[in-house]
């Protein structure tokens, strides 16, 4: 990308006037202009279908608001429309005019998928999609199994080339969630100990305390093995078991994150998925059996992790909210192993818990934490959207998922649910407020650390 496509810009918002692009895009633009990170010319173009859209009414208790203020322009369009893209072009022209010059154009497309399919067609019918520069950012769910994610690529591939097309995945935009490759790589200790020989498991939680909010509609359609397990868990699994590339070969991060994927296959007598109480009331439908929770084992074929199950679970309505990363090691005997805790979120940070002599005159030990916390140290973290805006501007494909990432996650993520499909009668229900040990009738890991 030459120097003047990341000077001059256009960030083209379809769907300005929802609710992402409030709450989380035009926060971040205002957060990277505070930190002058931004392109030193850039504009921006909320595309809307209503026609007495306000701009200030956006920007209520957004920071640094001034700036989104005089950079930007409601553009109100029919978004199936061909005359309505014609004109859009125009006034893209002419800004690039005024800027004096090919401006690079972001097309964020802030709305559902199904919105954003025809979009996809009139960008490329219209050449649009072929200007130089031009990219394409799509929010997930990218497809709803892995024949209609294969649909989708093709769909997208019509008008866009895969260099121009960033998925969006804001759990890899996360700082704690980047830091793992750091961590990996930078501390020889875990690095050289990362393999079978010295790790027993791999267990990777995202559990939450609400319900589905009121969400009903698209929670009856998706259910949580979709929601967080497709993308954000899997992503997780796969930048946890992922062969490091060379140092700073940061472009082959997504095709290492395919590799670990692809090598992940399900563990059948280790899937499980639940329902909280109250769930059908809730939804309106006391038929439904659309899992609340779910918690899935899988093997990898690659010799690195041969024989160390990897379980990824999650849960609405459970008794504390955390997603973290916890890394057991094998024992030297049934009460000692060490656990190492990448906390993603909250209190983010991590945390090894180890051995120490208790004081004292007995000879007797103690299991204690060696924290580290990122408030301690980093104060505030950057928002994971100004990392997906700034990496897409520089043409960054790092923190995006790409379409072979997609498509192995879902292949996973069938055949869960074809397990499921074949036996029904295994379906858990459980009290909220509950623990995924006890939905699972399990004990919780041996020795918490204090």
């Amino acid at each position: 990308m030459g120097n003047n496509a990341f000077t001059s810009a256009i960030l083209i918002i379809v769907g300005i006037t929802g609710n992402l692009s409030r709450r989380k895009l035009l926060p971040a633009i205002g957060e990277m202009a505070k930190a002058g990170v931004l392109p030193a010319q850039l504009r921006i173009v909320g595309i809307t279908r209503q026609q007495t859209a306000d701009i200030e009414s956006l920007l209520t208790g957004i920071a640094h608001a001034e700036y989104i203020r005089a950079r930007t322009t409601l553009f109100p369009m029919s978004l199936t429309e061909t005359a309505d893209f014609a004109r859009l072009d125009s006034y893209l022209r002419d800004i690039e005019r005024e800027q004096g010059g090919t401006a690079q154009r972001l097309w964020y497309l802030s709305v559902p998928p199904k919105t954003a399919r025809p979009i996809i067609e009139q960008l490329g019918g219209s050449g649009l999609a072929d200007i130089p520069n031009t990219k394409l950012l799509l929010e997930k769910p990218f497809g709803v199994d892995e024949e209609s994610a294969k649909e989708l690529v093709k769909h997208i591939e019509r008008s866009f080339s895969s260099e121009q097309v960033y998925r969006i995945d804001h759990y890899l935009a996360k700082e704690t969630v980047q830091n793992i490759l750091f961590f990996r790589r930078d501390n020889p200790l875990f690095e050289h100990t990362w393999n079978s020989e010295a790790i027993e498991r791999i267990d990777i939680l995202a559990s939450e305390t609400i319900g589905i909010e009121g969400r009903v509609a698209f929670y009856e359609q998706t259910g949580a093995l979709r929601d967080l397990v497709q993308s954000h868990l899997l992503q997780l699994a796969a930048l946890t078991l992922m062969t490091l590339p060379e140092k700073d070969a940061w472009h082959e991060v997504p095709q290492a994150r395919q590799a670990a994927l692809r090598a992940l296959e399900v563990v059948p007598d280790r899937i499980y998925r639940g329902q909280y109480e109250g769930y059908r009331d809730e939804v309106g439908n006391p038929d439904s059996m659309v899992e609340t929770f779910a918690s899935i084992t899988l093997s990898s074929t690659d010799p690195r992790w041969s024989d160390v199950p990897i379980t990824l679970t999650t849960g609405k309505a459970l008794g504390e909210k955390k997603t973290e990363i916890v890394i057991t090691y094998r024992r030297t005997d049934i009460s000692q192993s060490n656990r190492l805790t990448l906390r993603i979120q909250p209190n983010e940070g991590i945390e090894l818990c180890f051995f120490a002599k208790r004081p004292g005159y007995d000879r007797t030990i103690e299991r204690v934490p060696l924290a580290f916390a990122y408030a301690d140290h980093f104060g505030a973290l950057p928002d994971a959207y100004e990392h997906v805006l700034l990496d897409a501007l520089r043409g960054d494909h790092t923190l995006f998922a790409s379409s072979g990432e997609v498509l192995e996650s879902w292949r996973i993520v069938d055949a869960v649910r074809k397990e499921w499909d074949a036996h029904p009668e295994a379906f858990l229900h459980y009290e909220q407020g509950s623990s995924p040990e006890q939905i699972l009738k399990k004990t919780a890991a041996n020795g918490e650390c204090p």
